[in-house]
């Protein structure tokens, strides 16, 4: 199956859930300072996914690094444009919703989610280590939270 990079301009794209992405969603900002750092740094990050209707690109998978690269001041992000409409995407956003849940009850065990992105950098012939693999600062954040009852 071929799955072409393109370098699709920042300005083009949007989000189905949310009209203005930067003052609507409030993403985790240490794992977007996280994301910010390694663009800068030039380190690899895997293309974002996206369909096109009419003269605009939606985000299928890649909410985060999408807006990483805009905070980062970059004009253009990495992107693999799949057929179809955003709507005929739900099955594909549905099975990374249900990965994830599942290697969360797991505690990340199996290192299912993070598929799409898996996907996305094998059209590069990169390696991707998924995003979500629980690491010791991971696990000391979720107790220190649950010790003070914020989750």
């Amino acid at each position: 199956m071929e799955r072409e990079i393109e370098h699709i301009a920042i300005k083009k794209i949007k989000s189905k859930w949310y009209e203005d992405l930067f003052t609507q969603w409030l993403p985790d900002q240490d794992h977007i300072a996280f994301l910010i750092k390694n663009i800068i740094a030039g380190e690899y990050m895997a293309p974002i996914v996206l369909v096109k209707e009419d003269d605009c690109y939606y985000i299928v998978n890649g909410h985060h690094r999408f807006y990483a690269h805009a905070k980062a001041g970059r004009k253009n992000i990495k992107s693999i444009v799949i057929l179809g409409t955003f709507e005929e995407s739900e099955p594909l956003r549905k099975a990374e919703v249900l990965l994830k849940e599942y290697d969360q009850k797991n505690e990340y065990r199996y290192q299912f989610s993070g598929y799409l992105d898996r996907w996305a950098a094998d059209a590069e012939g990169q390696k991707f280590i998924n995003k979500y693999r629980p690491t010791y600062s991971f696990r000391l954040r979720k107790f220190l939270k649950k010790l003070l009852g914020k989750g």
